[in-house]
C-alpha cells in the first residue's frame, strides 16, 4: 500500500483541500496522512467563514513526531497546497527533504494554491507568493497550477493558448518531471469546454471535457485533480494515464454535482465513479 502526506487546507462543511482529495486517494487503496495548514467552518466564498492557522513550527513538530515513531520512509509522495503563512511554505520544504532522505524515491507534488480567478489575481499576501514562486517550484517533481498560477510562477501575462505554452516553456527544469495545468479558462482552444494540459519532461497533451454550467460553482475540483493524479502516480499508472484518471473522475464528480444541484462537490454520490472512473475523454498530443 502507498502512502501520501498531504499538507493543505481543510474545512468542516464542504469539500476542498485535505477534505476533498483524502477519500478519492483512499479510494485508490492509498493510505493518506493528512496536515492541515489551515481549519475552517467552510470555504472562504460563504460569508461568516471562521477557522485557524496552524500556528508557525507545528508542521515541523508533527513531521518530527512522524519521524521519531520511523513512518517517514514508508511516505510514497508529498502533496502541498493551501497555506495559510508563508513559514508554512519552509517548514513544508524542510519536511520534503527529510522524507526524501528516509525515502530518495518520493515524489513532492506542488499545488502552488494562490487564488482560483486570473480576472481577479491573487488576495494573498507577497511572501506566500514568493514562497511559491521562488522556493517550491525548485523543490518540486510535479506542479499543478491552475491559469492564475500558471501566469504567477512564470511572470508571464496568459490571454491565449500560445501564452499557455510560453509560461510551461519557462516553468520547464531537469528536476520537475511534469506540469499539470488544471484549467485553461479563456487560454483554452475553445471557450465551450473545459481544458487541461499536461507537460511531461518528453511529452506534452491537452485535454477537453465537458463545461458544466453552476448557479455557484463548486470549490475543490483542483484539489480534487491534484490528489487523483498523485495517488495514480504513486500506484505505478504512467503520468499520461494518472493524467487522464484524475480528468475523467472530475467531470464524473461534476455531472454528479450538477445533477444533484449541488452547491458542493457530490463527492459520497459520485464515489463509484471515483473508483473507477471511465476514461471517455482522453488526451492529445500537442509539440510545446
Amino acid at each position: 500500500m502507498k502512502t501520501v502526506l498531504s499538507m493543505q487546507s481543510n474545512v468542516v462543511y464542504g469539500y476542498a483541500g485535505n477534505k476533498v482529495s483524502t477519500l478519492p486517494m483512499q479510494l485508490q487503496g492509498v493510505e493518506v496522512m493528512p496536515i492541515h495548514t489551515v481549519q475552517l467552518s467552510s470555504n472562504t466564498v460563504y460569508p461568516n467563514y471562521d477557522g485557524i492557522v496552524l500556528g508557525e513550527q507545528q508542521i515541523t513538530r508533527i513531521v518530527n513526531s512522524l519521524e521519531k515513531i520511523g513512518v517517514l520512509a514508508s511516505i510514497d509522495a508529498i502533496i502541498s497546497g493551501y497555506i495559510g503563512l508563508a513559514e508554512q511554505g519552509e517548514e513544508i520544504l524542510e519536511a520534503v527533504n527529510k522524507i526524501k532522505h528516509y525515502n530518495p524515491n518520493a515524489i513532492y507534488v506542488c499545488d502552488p494554491v494562490m487564488g482560483g480567478d486570473i480576472n481577479k489575481g491573487s488576495s494573498l499576501p507577497r511572501n506566500i507568493i514568493d514562497f511559491f514562486t521562488h522556493q517550491a517550484i525548485n523543490q518540486a517533481d510535479y506542479i499543478t497550477p491552475n491559469l492564475l498560477e500558471l501566469q504567477l510562477l512564470s511572470n508571464i501575462e496568459i490571454t491565449c493558448f500560445n501564452d499557455v505554452i510560453k509560461a510551461i516553456n519557462a516553468l520547464k527544469k531537469p528536476h520537475i518531471r511534469g506540469i499539470l495545468v488544471k484549467n485553461l479558462v479563456h487560454a483554452g482552444k475553445t471557450t465551450d469546454q473545459f481544458e487541461m494540459v499536461l507537460s511531461t519532461q518528453s511529452h506534452n497533451y491537452h485535454l477537453a471535457r465537458p463545461l458544466y454550467d453552476f448557479p455557484h460553482r463548486p470549490l475543490g475540483v483542483g484539489d480534487l485533480i491534484c490528489g487523483l493524479f498523485t495517488a495514480h502516480l504513486v500506484n505505478g499508472k504512467s503520468q499520461l494515464m494518472a493524467f487522464e484518471l484524475a480528468a475523467n473522475a472530475a467531470n464524473h464528480v461534476l455531472a454528479i454535482t450538477k445533477q444533484n444541484n449541488a452547491r458542493e462537490l457530490a463527492i459520497i454520490a459520485s464515489q463509484d465513479w471515483i473508483k473507477n472512473p471511465t476514461l471517455q475523454y482522453q488526451s492529445t498530443p500537442f509539440s510545446l
